[in-house]
């Protein structure tokens, strides 16, 4: 069976495939769009990070495949309406980059409360601005977490670690979970009032996309944080824009665009309290290590008829229980 890895994973992911006994591993990074539909013909996996689409016409150019594996958490480049039709597993590989996002998203909440990154240019640039480079602490401020799912956790533990008090929007969030968690669960209009700070950990779904507009922005308190390491278009651009102008939004920090690459020429590159960094959330060597490993495996168990684990469009199935209800199991 041919496996092909379309964007570039751990090293140790590629060579756990390659140690399996009847897989061939097709390493194409970087291909263009009608490449990668010639690579799939005959391959009965597919794994990318984000980079690679696997599009509808992608699947249908390849009648063995039978699962795609994202290395990484976000799914939006990959077709899950087409999978779902024809049967094909997707899978994602949800804990591998937990830590080094939510720790990505905290850096983002300590440069935008001490302006670290205008020192450090300045720094370079022979300025000694230090009347000039005045901050905020962190402590006895309110955080509201936008989305409680892993990366949240933890973004959530980091800030009450500094004795911040943190509140949750989350419609999955039970009150018991809340409790355990000794954060409070609020409504989406009660996190953005009651917030001085607000990290977004939500997925890009019909629902949130936009979530963050100018209507959100007007419910805020005057000098709020805003920070974005979860994916582009959740936060509405052009109404940031506005809010870091007028000042109702003091600092904010984005490592997820509407569109990436950011271009050259947006509005964002212009903002002296708006903190870039180019889509680094998993790009750590832990996370990397972990979600290329973890992807592998899951691939190769799939393809050899085991459990089926972390998948999007289908229940995790135990590979004992897989024979008995495969029959009756329908992609979902």
């Amino acid at each position: 069976m041919k496996i092909l890895v379309a964007d570039r994973i751990s090293p140790l992911g590629v060579e756990y495939l390659k140690k399996q006994d009847g897989f061939d591993v097709i390493e194409a990074y970087g291909s263009s769009p009608e490449e990668v539909i010639e690579h799939a013909k005959d391959v009965s996996a597919i794994i990318v990070r984000s980079d690679t689409r696997v599009t509808r016409e992608v699947m249908e150019a390849a009648p063995l495949l039978k699962a795609v594996g994202r290395a990484g958490v976000g799914v939006d480049n990959i077709d899950i309406d087409a999978a779902t039709e024809r049967g094909v597993i997707v899978m994602n590989t949800p804990g591998g980059n937990t830590i080094a996002t939510a720790e990505l998203t905290f850096t983002h909440m300590l440069c935008g409360t001490r302006p670290v990154v205008r020192g450090a240019t300045g720094m370079r640039e022979g300025k000694w601005e230090r009347k000039q480079l005045k901050g905020a602490e962190l402590r006895n401020k309110t955080l509201a977490v936008l989305g409680l799912g892993r990366i949240g956790a933890e973004v959530a533990k980091r800030a009450q670690a500094f004795e911040m008090t943190v509140i949750a929007y989350d419609p999955y969030l039970t009150e018991e979970r809340a409790k355990e968690l000794e954060i409070e669960k609020v409504d989406l209009d009660g996190a953005f009032s009651q917030a001085d700070y607000i990290t977004v950990h939500m997925p890009m779904t019909p629902e949130t996309k936009g979530m963050v507009d100018e209507a959100a922005f007007a419910k805020m308190k005057d000098g709020v944080r805003v920070f974005n390491c979860a994916r582009g278009g959740i936060i509405k651009e052009s109404a940031l824009v506005d809010a870091l102008k007028s000042g109702k939004v003091a600092a904010a920090g984005l490592d997820v665009y509407e569109q990436e690459p950011l271009p050259e020429d947006h509005e964002f590159r212009s903002l002296e309290n708006l903190n870039l960094t180019p889509h680094l959330g998993a790009s750590t060597e832990e996370a990397q290590e972990s979600v290329g490993v973890e992807i592998a495996e899951a691939i190769a168990e799939v393809l050899e008829g085991g459990r089926i684990r972390n998948a999007i469009n289908m229940p995790s199935i135990d590979p004992k229980d897989l024979q008995t209800l495969s029959p009756y199991l329908e992609l979902c």
